[in-house]
């Protein structure tokens, strides 16, 4: 199989058509059952966002495809990171260059809750590495309680939003309020579109790295989140602009809170667990990240212009990668 440009644009096309299409319905569930902006952020723009980095690893797992495992491993690991970092900086940018208030504000409740829940879950997951694979299966199973028990807060904590989201999608934006029937079929149909472009890309990914002689496991660090992440992360800066910070930071955090617990659970429960080096590093640099957001966010409220140095790391990470690849 050859591996073409027309594949590559055809998947993200697909991933980023689904992953808008899921977010605007999930949105409108919130609006419908009247969830607060921090439960619409954290968690339903949250899946939204996660759902196409979710598939991604499942699907190269369940097809038994060559590199499966460095593919769901670099899935897991590299998209919470650059969530954190890379996502963290196009919104702290955004927001430093917001002139009507240069500030990023959250509910502090929400900051600390999805960022330390990420913590907690991905250090764990770290933890057991180097423990029996019935281990795993403990651990698996308390990040899936310890997601649910998140889920429980945030819904508690949360205030209706009084605003209506952008119109459905599906709809053609002829219809301010949709029948729940188009809400669901949007729904359908970006799922359809992320496991059919995941299912691509994953398979073009696999080729690549056979054609270049690239690790598949750097290369899916990098290129997948960037693939699957990016174009929702880019979401925050409307949000920013319209001065919905709750929903563009969670977003963000609560994205990554989704990764470390759910996809922390498939990583641990479903394959061998034993992460290289290289995949070590890029989670630490991840809890790092989320630390560094966790104090300047521990009041809720911080300048775009510190919120900026999150995007370090993943910068360094792909150059310092880029240049050894280049080496060797």
């Amino acid at each position: 199989m050859i591996s073409t440009p027309f594949s590559f644009v055809f998947s993200l096309i697909l991933i980023v058509a689904g992953a808008e299409l899921f977010t605007n319905a999930v949105e409108w569930v919130g609006y419908i059952f009247k969830l607060g902006t921090g439960a619409t952020g954290s968690l339903l723009a949250a899946l939204g966002t996660s759902l196409p980095e979710t598939i991604v690893p499942i699907v190269a797992i369940a097809a038994h495809r060559p590199h499966s495992i460095a593919i769901a491993t670099g899935a897991v690991l590299g998209s919470s990171f650059m969530l954190l970092s890379l996502g963290g900086l196009v919104t702290a940018i955004a927001v430093a260059n917001r002139h009507s208030d240069p500030k990023l504000n959250v509910s502090p409740s929400q900051s600390r809750r999805d960022l330390g829940v990420f913590v907690v879950a991905l250090t764990g997951s770290l933890i057991v590495i180097p423990f029996p694979y019935g281990v795993h299966i403990v651990w698996g199973c308390i990040l899936l309680l310890g997601y649910a028990f998140y889920v429980r807060l945030t819904l508690l904590g949360g205030v209706p939003a009084d605003i209506m989201p952008e119109p459905l999608h599906l709809t053609f934006h002829r219809q301010r309020m949709p029948h729940w029937f188009f809400v669901i079929l949007q729904l359908v149909i970006a799922v359809i579109f992320l496991v059919i472009g995941s299912n691509i890309f994953v398979t073009q990914i696999t080729v690549l790295a056979r054609s270049l002689h690239i690790n598949p496991l750097v290369l899916s660090l990098i290129v997948v989140p960037l693939a699957t992440e990016l174009p929702e992360t880019l979401n925050s800066v409307l949000w920013v602009k319209s001065g919905s910070d709750g929903l563009a930071f969670g977003n963000v955090a609560g994205s990554a809170t989704f990764q470390g617990c759910v996809l922390g659970f498939v990583a641990v429960v479903f394959t061998p667990w034993h992460p290289p080096t290289v995949g070590i590093v890029v989670a630490l640099f991840a809890i790092v990240t989320a630390l560094y957001m966790f104090l300047l966010l521990r009041n809720g409220s911080c300048r775009g212009k510190h919120l900026i140095a999150v995007g370090i790391p993943w910068i360094l990470f792909v150059f310092f990668e880029i240049f050894s690849a280049v080496i060797h």
